[in-house]
C-alpha cells in the first residue's frame, strides 16, 4: 500500500508538505498542492483514518443519525446530504435509530469514540445531552428538520406552522366548518408546528378544531376515524399532518366508499410520488427535502472548517402548498397539474378569518 514517502517522492517534495495537503493543517503552495494531489491520484495512495484517529485528529468521517431510514422523507434527505458531503471530500456513516432515544445514544457515543468530523442529527428525544457532548468534544452539530433542545447548533427546518395553517385556510375557503387534523402521535417539533398551524386557523375562524393522534399511545386510525365520521356532525375535511399517515387515512376513506372531494376533502403534508397518480390527486404542502439534506451538508462542511462560525441559528425554509383537487380545487385541462391557485385568485375568506400565520 501506497505510504506518505511515495507520494513525497513522485510528487518531488518533502514528506510534510505532503502530510499538509492530506491532512489540511497548514497551507501549501497551489503548486505544490497540485504536485501532491496528482502523485496522490497516479499511486493510489489513501489515507489512513485509523492512525488520524489515534494521532487525535478528525475523521473524514460525517455522521449520519435519523430516526428511520424507511420514511420517504427521511432518506431522500439523507440521500441529499450524502451527495453534498461526497463532494466536500467526506464519507457519510449512517446510522438509524427507529425513533428510540437509547439507541440514539449509544450511536452518538460511538461516532464521538470514533473522532468524526461532524453529525447531521433528527433528534427523536429532547434530553440531547449526547449531543451536548458531542458538541463540547468539539465535534460540529447541525440538526435537520427539528431543532436540537438544550444545545448550541444550527438547525434547518421548514415552516410548519405557517404551511399548516394556511392548508387549513384553504379549507375553510371552500366552505368547510367540520374539519378534523389527523397526526401521528409523536411528541416531536414537527407534529406539535404542524398541529398548532391548524388550531390556529380553526380559532381564527372561530370554528371548533378536532384533533385524531394515531399511534401505539393513542390508538388505531380506524377506530377513532369510524367514531368521528359517526358522529352527529362528522367532519367535511380533513387536513393530514403526514404523508404516512396520508396512506392510511385513504385507505380508510376507500374503505368506506367515500369520496373526495365531494364527500369528504383533503389536504396533506408532504407530498408523495402516488399523489398525482390517484383519483382525485391529492393537494399537499410539499417540502423542499432535497434542499434540507444539502443545505444542512454544506452548512456542516462550513462549520467544520470554521467551527467559530456556528451560532445556534434556527434557518427556515419555505413549503409550497400544491392545488389538486382532492380540496375541492378543479383540475387544470393543461399538462401542468401543479397549481398555486391562491396566487391565481382573490381569497373567498372574510377579513376576520384572514391575517399571517406565525
Amino acid at each position: 500500500m501506497p505510504s506518505l514517502l511515495d507520494v513525497a517522492k513522485v510528487a518531488g517534495v518533502g514528506v510534510m508538505s505532503v502530510s499538509r495537503v492530506v491532512n489540511g493543517t497548514r497551507k501549501v503552495s497551489p503548486e505544490t498542492e497540485r504536485k501532491v494531489r496528482a502523485a496522490i491520484e497516479r499511486i493510489g495512495y489513501e489515507p489512513n483514518e485509523a492512525a488520524r484517529i489515534l494521532k487525535g485528529q478528525r475523521s473524514h468521517v460525517i455522521g449520519l443519525i435519523f430516526p428511520d431510514l424507511s420514511d420517504p422523507f427521511l432518506a431522500t434527505c439523507a440521500n441529499a446530504a450524502q451527495e453534498t458531503a461526497r463532494a466536500a471530500g467526506y464519507v457519510t456513516w449512517v446510522a438509524a435509530t427507529g425513533h428510540r432515544e437509547e439507541v440514539e445514544r449509544e450511536v452518538t457515543k460511538v461516532m464521538i469514540q470514533r473522532n468524526v468530523a461532524g453529525m447531521l442529527v433528527i433528534p427523536c428525544g429532547k434530553q440531547n445531552d449526547h449531543f451536548a457532548g458531542a458538541a463540547k468534544s468539539g465535534i460540529s452539530i447541525v440538526s435537520i428538520d427539528r431543532p436540537l433542545e438544550n444545545v448550541k447548533a444550527e438547525s434547518l427546518i421548514v415552516d410548519n406552522r405557517h404551511a399548516a395553517c394556511r392548508a387549513a385556510e384553504h379549507l375553510i375557503e371552500h366552505g368547510h366548518r367540520r374539519i378534523i387534523c389527523i397526526t401521528d402521535d409523536f411528541p416531536i417539533f414537527t407534529r406539535m408546528e404542524r398541529v398548532a398551524g391548524y388550531t390556529q386557523a380553526m380559532k381564527r375562524a372561530k370554528l371548533p378544531g378536532q384533533i385524531c393522534a394515531v399511534g401505539a399511545m393513542s390508538g388505531d386510525l380506524s377506530d377513532q376515524l369510524g367514531f368521528a365520521l359517526g358522529s352527529a356532525n362528522p367532519p367535511t375535511a380533513i387536513f393530514v399532518g403526514s404523508d404516512l399517515i396520508a396512506f392510511l387515512t385513504l385507505h380508510e376513506l376507500r374503505k368506506r366508499s367515500l369520496t373526495m372531494p365531494d364527500e369528504i376533502a383533503l389536504i396533506a403534508f408532504d407530498d408523495f410520488d402516488a399523489a398525482t397518480l390517484l383519483t382525485p390527486a391529492i393537494t399537499v404542502i410539499r417540502q423542499p427535502v432535497s434542499d434540507l439534506g444539502r443545505q444542512a451538508a454544506e452548512l456542516l462542511c462550513r462549520q467544520i472548517d470554521n467551527p467559530a462560525s456556528a451560532t445556534g441559528a434556527r434557518i427556515t425554509l419555505k413549503t409550497e402548498l400544491v392545488i389538486r383537487e382532492s380540496c375541492g380545487c378543479k383540475a387544470k385541462s393543461n399538462a401542468d397539474h401543479d397549481f398555486d391557485m391562491l396566487r391565481r385568485r382573490p381569497s373567498r375568506l372574510p377579513d376576520r378569518f384572514r391575517g399571517p400565520c406565525y
